[in-house]
Formats: structure tokens, C-alpha cells, sequence
């Protein structure tokens, strides 16, 4: 699991308390805790309900204001007062209202506070990074004040700080479900989740951020394209960058990452196009050679009847017979060689079934590729709108261009002598110009940053241009 780093810190827990209490008065309360430890031990002390108050009371006035005397004395308190309720338990009384009272973050003009005595000294086990401990604190800190915020928000931190993602992500929740407010802690939730593969409370936990904190609306909207991304909910989120785009048009990283999104999808489809072109280059193969070995077949034929007449008026020539059994051997080769085509035809054929109608395919591939590569060249144009000096949108848009007169020479390069004589080069002057058309883009981001991708692209595109002059091709630029 991957594991999450807080910038938040417990500051209003930083100040030691003994800097701000008398000396005196810290002997005092020494005096008071060895007192009371004596007599818990004492059987009639013990016995005594109004023991375990007084007690519960002191220890949790040491951990507010002592805590160096005892770093857990916030437990013991809670101990304390829980015991105080059982030894009443047959006859309640005045101290067990009072230690119920304590126990559900009532306070009095002693100024006894469990709940914020739990939750210092869990921050405290927090800063020394007992986090195992921190969250026990942090549990009972919720038990006592189910409203409080800050026992569940610092639970779920201590809960990351160990990769214990799920108690975290429930102690989130907790802080939310009371009403905690921080959208940073909207998108930690959110991101455990994504961490745990859980996406689609994700997106519950970010479409609640947005109900709540509709000014941080933006940073929600971002975040949840990621989750949408991790499902594979591209169409989802190509709509929610659009989004973004319109809520912050200045921002060119949301207009670059749609960008990219279409251009991945065009690869896709160009991928595609290409399998199933290759499909029907590979039945086309075999079936020459079938052609091939069957005429081959049928010139061995041929050969051994003209040898067996041969032989038929020169029965003793054992040269002719030689030539016989050479050639009959040729032809069992070729049989072979024919059967292994005819096997290969069939496989290819099933293969090309299952890839439908090749050329209504293609065809609407072509169609969904050329949308996705209008889409994200428009999408770079706005990127560069925002921020004209942004590197990935100019490298991104010069390989666009670039991209596109590699498929357009694929196609050139295919053409036999008759048609590449008819238009080939009327369609190179065009690949020159979308070459070309590159060209500043790559140039641009080079004096940005002086990237290796960048350095090699051009000194690659120095030579292809180079080519197209030096075999007198003018550059013919198209939209």
C-alpha cells in the first residue's frame, strides 16, 4: 500500500504545560498522584466509588497540565471514571452522574475535560510517533465527545502514518460526518480510497466535497478525473476536463491533459487501423503463395510425364530415372508447402472474422481517429492560448504534426511505380508541409527547455527536411 505524508502538525499542542504552572504546584499534584495510586491499592479505599472520581478528576488534570508526570494519565482518567460507575453499579448516586457526566465531555468549575485531555495526549503520541497509541487515544477521545472534529482527523492521521489506510479512511469519514470542513482532508479521504482501489467511494467522497465546499469546486473536479482515469472512465473524464476548462480557462495543465487524453485515444485507434490492415496483408500473403505452389504443382506434373514417356522408350536409363525421383520429391515438398499455406489461409480468415468487416471497421476507426486527433489539437491550441511558453503543449503539439506526416509518408512508401508516378509526389509536397508544420512548435520548446526528446526530434526532423529539398519536393502546408 502506498503510503500517505501529512504537512499538518498538532501546533496548538506544542507548548509544554509545565512552562506555564508554579513548581510548587507540580510537587503538589506529585504528592496527589502518590496519594491516589496508594489507595486504589487500599480495599476499603477501593470499595469507595467517590475514590475512582477523585481519581479520574487528578488524572485528568495531570495530562491538561502535567503531562510529563504521566503520558497516559488521559486513559487512566477514563479508567477511572468508568470504575467509579461499576462500583455504584447496584446503587447509583450523585458520583456516578458525576462520572457519567465526565465520561460524555461534561465539565465542571474544576475544569475537568476528558475529551480535550484525550486528544492532547494523543497528539503527544502523535509527535513521538507512537501512532498505535495516538489512535487508541483518538478512539476513546471520539467515545467521549462523539462532536468533536479533531480526535477523528488526528486518529486518521496517525492511521496513515502506519499505511493502516482502512482504519484512516473511517476515522475520515467520522471527521466529515461531523461536519469537518477542511477540503484538504475532502481529497486525503479520497485519495485513500483511491489507494485501497476503492474508487467509487472516491467519487462519492469528492462529489460531497463539492456540496460542501463548492469554492474549492475546482481542485474536486481535478481530483476526480484522476479517479476517473484510474476506471478507465475516459469519455467521463475527457467531459470533466472540459469542465475544468470552462471553470479555469487560464489553466493550461487542464487543457494539455485533455489534449493528451484524445491524443492517447487517436493512438488507440491508429493501433487498431493498423491490426486490422495487417490482417488483410497476411491473407493476402498466403493466398499468392497458394496460387504460387499449385502452379509450381502443376509444372511438377508436367516434368514427371514427360520424364515417365521418356522412360517408357528408354526403360534401362537410369539417369531418367533419377531425374524422375528428384522431381517427385520436389513435388511432395511443395505438396507440403501447399497444405502448410492452405492451413495458414484458413487461420487468418478466422482471425479476420473475428475482427468483423474489415473495411467498415477501418472505416469507422478512421472516423473516431480523426475526431479524437481534431479534439486534441484543439485542446493543445487552448493550452497554449493560456500559456504560450508551456513546454509539454508545444512538444505535444509538434509531435501532433510530426505523428501526422509519418502515417501520410506510410503511405506514400506503400504505393507501387503506377500510382506513386500518378500522386505520390503531389502527397509527399503535403507530407514536406506537415513535417514542416512542426517545426516552430519543437523549435519554441527547445528554448524553453533543452530536453533530450526534444534535441534528438529535431535533429531528426533536420534530416527528413533535408531529404525533401535535396530531391526538390516543395513543402505544401495543410490545416
Amino acid at each position: 500500500m502506498k503510503k500517505l505524508f501529512l504537512l499538518s502538525a498538532f501546533g496548538f499542542f506544542s507548548i509544554s504545560a509545565s512552562a506555564q504552572v508554579d513548581k510548587l504546584l507540580m510537587e503538589q499534584k506529585k504528592k496527589d498522584k502518590e496519594k491516589s495510586d496508594k489507595a486504589i491499592t487500599d480495599p476499603k479505599a477501593s470499595a469507595k466509588s467517590s475514590t475512582w472520581l477523585d481519581r479520574g478528576k487528578l488524572y485528568d488534570e495531570i495530562a491538561r497540565l502535567y503531562t510529563e508526570m504521566d503520558s497516559s494519565a488521559a486513559m487512566v482518567a477514563y479508567d477511572s471514571f468508568k470504575k467509579a460507575i461499576e462500583v455504584d453499579a447496584a446503587k447509583p448516586g450523585k458520583v456516578t452522574k458525576d462520572a457519567q457526566k465526565y465520561l460524555s465531555n461534561g465539565t465542571d468549575d474544576t475544569g475537568t475535560n476528558l475529551g480535550t485531555a484525550l486528544v492532547k495526549q494523543g497528539a503527544e503520541k502523535f509527535q513521538i510517533k507512537k501512532y498505535a497509541d495516538a489512535i487508541k487515544f483518538f478512539n476513546v477521545a471520539q467515545e467521549v465527545n462523539p462532536k468533536d472534529t479533531l480526535a477523528p482527523l488526528y486518529g486518521a492521521y496517525s492511521a496513515m502514518q502506519t499505511q493502516k489506510n482502512d482504519i484512516a479512511a473511517i476515522m475520515m469519514e467520522s471527521y466529515i460526518a461531523k461536519g469537518g470542513k477542511d477540503a484538504g482532508n475532502f481529497a486525503l479521504l479520497a485519495q485513500l480510497y483511491r489507494i485501497e482501489k476503492q474508487n467509487d467511494k472516491a467519487l462519492k467522497t469528492l462529489d460531497k466535497g463539492m456540496e460542501v465546499l463548492p469554492a474549492s469546486k475546482a481542485s474536486f473536479k481535478a481530483e476526480r478525473v484522476n479517479v476517473l482515469l484510474d476506471m478507465q472512465r475516459l469519455d467521463e473524464a475527457k467531459v470533466a476536463l472540459k469542465e475544468l476548462i470552462d471553470l479555469e480557462p487560464k489553466n493550461a495543465q487542464y487543457a494539455l491533459n485533455l489534449g493528451i487524453l484524445n491524443d492517447n485515444e487517436a493512438a488507440q485507434h491508429t493501433a487498431e487501423i493498423r491490426k486490422l490492415k495487417d490482417a488483410s496483408k497476411k491473407t493476402g500473403s498466403s493466398e499468392r503463395k497458394i496460387k504460387e505452389a499449385e502452379e509450381s504443382d502443376k509444372i511438377f506434373a508436367d516434368e514427371i510425364k514427360r520424364i515417365a514417356g521418356l522412360i517408357v522408350k528408354q526403360p534401362k536409363n537410369a539417369d531418367l530415372k533419377r531425374q524422375k525421383a528428384e522431381v517427385e520429391t520436389k513435388q511432395k515438398e511443395n505438396k507440403a508447402a501447399l497444405d502448410k499455406a492452405k492451413m495458414e489461409l484458413a487461420e487468418e480468415k478466422e482471425e479476420v472474422a473475428k475482427l468483423g468487416d474489415p473495411t467498415a471497421k477501418i472505416a469507422e476507426l478512421t472516423a473516431k481517429q480523426n475526431t479524437a486527433r481534431e479534439a486534441a489539437r484543439d485542446a493543445y491550441n487552448k493550452a497554449l492560448a493560456a500559456e504560450p511558453n508551456n513546454y509539454d503543449a508545444l512538444f505535444n503539439m509538434g509531435v501532433f504534426y510530426f505523428n501526422e506526416a509519418v502515417e501520410m509518408k506510410a503511405v506514400v512508401d506503400a504505393m507501387d511505380m503506377k500510382d506513386y508516378n500518378a500522386k505520390g509526389k503531389e502527397i509527399e509536397s503535403k507530407v514536406c508541409g506537415k513535417f514542416k508544420q512542426s517545426q516552430p512548435y519543437f523549435t519554441k520548446a527547445r528554448a524553453i527547455k533543452e530536453e533530450e526528446q526534444v534535441v534528438e526530434t529535431m535533429k531528426q526532423l533536420d534530416i527528413i527536411l533535408k531529404q525533401f529539398e535535396e530531391k526538390k519536393i516543395p513543402c505544401e502546408e495543410t490545416k
